[in-house]
């Protein structure tokens, strides 16, 4: 093969290395890679450009050299040299340069309702704890501790300990622990940070939680079985990339629930109740508040590694 064609592949090879580097580093200035990685791995990602960088500059060094007919022949045992078939070329440069050009000419948009509707809303942050744990960490009957709106603290820690509200197990020993923080709480706030945890610690001992006031922000999303006065107020969370993402939410009770359209951000203030749907026992927040608000700028949550340390 001709000196110059081969100096051409080299060329083309370095043109796509150097894209996906610019492409990486545009993500980054715009913190617009918080749409498909969690922060955890944004340093890692960075450190690939670097790698793809450093390796464009020495495809075009290779470039030069086989134009100038100065490239070694390797010593292995396979042919490095490129196909001659237009089509082969087409095709293999063609499987990095699209999704290049769809990643600049696309815009980064958060994911949503439709996605959410695909993955199946989850409205049972605790069904992996509880399934892990077995009935281990489930409360104490209502009737034998009276549940948050019939007591206060006060009382309740007369009627029983904290351990024999917040049972626990060696699955669910840091929840037990969070629940007994928050149940001091006048309104548990569900907050970016704890917002995966704060979720399950709730849901799992949901009838001592009964009657409590909490406060969450998150998209707005519906699905057929539900009324004209309900909503799920969610979010997406995620282990490390996009791929892994997986909804959670709250359903919300509201006499205006129409008024907010899907995929809007809203804050909700409400009391936390009991329902059934879709033949689950699930927490639903009776509306006392609620108002639009802005998306976060990362509109992910995370998990919290120092949860329970």
């Amino acid at each position: 093969m001709s000196p110059r064609i081969i100096s051409l592949h080299h060329f083309i090879k370095a043109a796509i290395l150097f894209g996906f580097a610019m492409y990486i580093v545009s993500l980054v200035k715009t913190e617009n890679i918080l749409y498909y990685i969690a922060p955890r791995m944004v340093d890692y990602v960075k450190w690939s450009a670097v790698g793809f960088y450093a390796i464009a500059v020495y495809q075009v060094y290779q470039a030069f050299r086989s134009f100038w007919g100065s490239a070694d022949a390797c010593d292995c045992d396979h042919d490095h040299t490129p196909s001659r078939s237009i089509m082969k070329n087409t095709v293999l440069y063609g499987m990095f340069i699209i999704p290049l050009l769809l990643g600049f000419l696309l815009p980064d948009l958060s994911m949503g309702s439709s996605l959410a509707a695909k993955k199946g809303m989850n409205l049972s942050s605790s069904s992996s704890v509880k399934k892990d744990s077995g009935a281990a960490a489930a409360p104490a009957s209502p009737s034998s501790t009276p549940p948050a709106q019939s007591a206060n603290a006060g009382s309740t820690a007369a009627a029983g300990s904290s351990e024999e509200l917040f049972p626990s197990d060696k699955f669910t020993e840091q929840y037990a622990k969070y629940a007994k923080q928050i149940y001091k709480s006048d309104l548990i706030k569900v907050k970016e940070e704890l917002y995966m945890e704060t979720l399950t610690t709730v849901d799992l001992y949901m009838d001592r939680f009964v009657g409590k006031k909490m406060e969450l922000t998150g998209f707005v999303y519906r699905q057929e079985e539900m009324k004209d006065n309900q909503f799920v107020v969610g979010r997406f969370s995620i282990q490390c990339c996009s791929a892994d993402a997986a909804p959670f939410g709250v359903l919300v009770e509201y006499d205006r629930a129409k008024n907010f359209v899907d995929d809007s951000w809203v804050t909700v203030t409400g009391t936390i109740q009991k329902t059934r749907f879709n033949d689950m026992d699930i927490m639903m927040l009776k509306v006392e508040k609620i108002a639009a608000a802005e998306p976060s700028k990362a509109q992910y949550v995370y998990p919290n590694f120092d949860f329970g340390t």
